[in-house]
């Protein structure tokens, strides 16, 4: 008899893992290390193998997937974050599986992480969404009418490489310069914090030799004038690109998560103070909130999606 979903987040650090019931209620979480050796090629089996340990397999209805990189039918292209190029995630695990009748899921982990928030976070009761999650990089999950929308090549949901900074001040991991990940994301943030405290000698940034966003956020809150100004902008060129993704999709609600979202109401009263500038007159009131569901968000979704 089937009994249970498993939903799992595979992250470049750690794998999150979540037993649900057919219900979508969370029963038991597990974290394993991702191992990246030999190009990623132990993830999977090593995930299987916790899986076999942990529970009844021939008991699991399904499991669903949320990977770091663009997916197109179970497919991740350019998993550089664990070592993998492009490989068929959803036909490997089912290999491994053998002829146990288990549905299997892959999805992107921001399009994952944003069904959570629709599932049992933030946006729940919503039918389209869009998640921004603003860590060490940013990444974009969209949600339409219900479904995740991964895009024809996976790439649906890519909205930390938005061209938004004309001037290419900063490079990105994916080659290109002015992504809205160099100067949006906690990157991004201490990108402009340097370049903000290196005009102003006056700064209590230039204290200090490394900087992170959290730094710039507390000075900032405090009237630093140069993390004010870091921060003023990372929020402008996020409330841009948000305003990009109304004109295309008009989602009902905006979901801001990772790290950089622990700035709390500080961080979404700037950027939905700047994001009607780029939307008025079409829009005059949007629904803005922050994610709720922490670093669980990607369990609940890549579950829901075989829910």
């Amino acid at each position: 008899m089937k009994k249970y979903l498993m939903g799992i987040d595979v992250g470049g650090t750690a794998i999150k893992i979540g037993q649900f019931d057919l219900e979508g209620i969370l029963i038991n979480k597990w974290d394993i290390p991702t191992n990246k050796t030999d190009c990623g090629q132990h993830i999977l089996p090593e995930i299987y193998e916790f899986l076999d340990s942990i529970v009844n397999l021939d008991e699991v209805k399904g499991i669903g997937f949320g990977v770091p990189g663009p997916v197109t039918n179970g497919v991740i292209k350019n998993g550089v974050n664990l070592g993998w190029d492009v490989l068929d995630v959803k036909g490997e695990f089912l290999s491994l599986l053998g002829n146990k009748e288990i549905i299997v899921k892959v999805s992107n982990d921001a399009n994952v992480a944003a069904a959570g928030e629709v599932f049992h976070g933030a946006a729940k009761g919503y039918k389209n969404v869009c998640l921004f999650t603003i860590g060490t990089g940013v990444g974009g999950g969209i949600i339409i009418d219900g479904k995740l929308v991964d895009g024809y090549d996976g790439v649906g949901g890519e909205v930390g490489h938005m061209l938004v900074d004309h001037n290419r001040r900063f490079t990105c991991n994916c080659g290109k310069s002015g992504c809205l990940e160099t100067v949006g994301s906690a990157t991004g943030i201490v990108n402009l914090g340097k370049m903000y405290r290196a005009i102003d000698s006056s700064s209590k940034l230039n204290r200090y030799e490394k900087l992170s966003a959290k730094m710039v956020f507390d000075f900032a809150k405090k009237g630093d004038q140069a993390a004010l100004k870091a921060i003023d902008e990372a929020t402008n060129y996020l409330a841009y690109a948000l305003s990009l993704v109304t004109l295309v999709i008009n989602p009902e609600i905006f979901v801001i998560g990772g790290g950089v979202s622990y700035a709390g109401k500080f961080l979404l009263d700037k950027i939905e103070s700047q994001y009607y500038q780029y939307v008025t007159p079409f829009i005059t009131h949007a629904k803005f909130a922050l994610a709720e569901l922490g670093n669980e968000a990607g369990m609940y979704g890549a579950a829901y999606q075989v829910r």
